[in-house]
């Protein structure tokens, strides 16, 4: 799950503030020790540019953390969730599924896909074709969902998060799952990762991306080394109300990819749409 914004490069702090152990006393605390280090550095390098003293910059960063991140996580029970795919309740293909659809359900993200699972990534893949290397950025409990993935099994899946308890659950998922990956530590706005693939998901992060610093999603979409990128939008708030949203969301889609020339493709569900950005064939490795 990440909620960021724009890397700015350090510039700007004064020099009495000291970034560094503005970071360090942030990570200290137990609501936001689960975090990437260059996802902290990054919000408190904008947050402290003006702060007047060292414990104003401290208290703006946690309070722009809690805005942009923990508001969405809050008590997230990683622990439980990597024992459970670690004992016996993911012993078989069926008991795997039950065990991460009763994870995914204490999610708000992953449990509104929860009705269409069935669906969701084969109508996904019917587009972009099975991935033989798919890369999840901003994952969340994401990888939870590999069940029903049902990825070839020479499949590669690198997922990312600036959570390590994110990181951990998909660790634990993807050898429950027997499948070949890693799941990585990294803020994808700052450091996107190298890897080159045949798709790429960025699954509803794009609107808080955009909601803290217009053009992060852009930036994303640019840097990732995928054939086919899926970004998704939640088309109802969490109340269920609807008005307006899928309008709005088109638009800001449109936004992100405006003047690149690269097609979409639009996988409307009851509560989630999905835009597949055709990039085309990508070179290196």
């Amino acid at each position: 799950m990440l909620c960021c914004l724009r890397w700015t490069g350090g510039r700007g702090v004064p020099s009495d503030i000291g970034l560094d152990r503005v970071v360090a006393e942030v990570l200290v605390s137990r609501r936001y020790r689960s975090l990437a280090p260059e996802f902290v550095r990054r919000i408190a390098e904008r947050e402290s540019r003006h702060a007047r003293r060292h414990t104003d910059a401290v208290k703006a960063t946690k309070a722009r953390l809690h805005q942009v991140y923990g508001a969405y996580v809050q008590d997230l029970p990683a622990e439980r969730f990597v024992a459970a795919l670690e004992g016996g309740g993911a012993a078989n293909s069926d008991a795997l599924r039950e065990t991460c659809r009763q994870m995914m359900a204490e999610h708000a993200s992953t449990r509104e896909r929860l009705p269409i699972m069935d669906r969701f990534y084969v109508e996904l893949f019917a587009v972009t074709g099975m991935p033989r290397t798919l890369v999840d950025l901003a994952c969340g409990l994401g990888p939870l969902a590999l069940p029903w993935m049902e990825l070839p099994a020479d499949a590669r899946y690198v997922a990312c998060d600036v959570d390590r308890r994110f990181v951990d659950v998909a660790t634990a998922a993807l050898t429950a799952s027997g499948v070949d990956g890693r799941a990585e530590l990294r803020d994808v706005v700052a450091s996107p990762p190298d890897e080159v693939a045949d798709v790429a998901l960025l699954l509803k992060a794009a609107p808080c991306l955009e909601q803290q610093a217009p053009g992060s999603a852009r930036d994303v979409l640019e840097s990732v080394r995928a054939h086919y990128v899926a970004v998704s939008f939640p088309t109802r708030s969490l109340g269920g109300a609807g008005k307006g949203m899928l309008a709005h969301y088109r638009q800001m889609m449109a936004r992100i990819n405006e003047g690149t020339g690269w097609p979409v493709q639009e996988l409307l569900f009851p509560a989630e749409l999905v835009c597949i950005v055709t990039k085309g064939a990508i070179t290196g490795g």
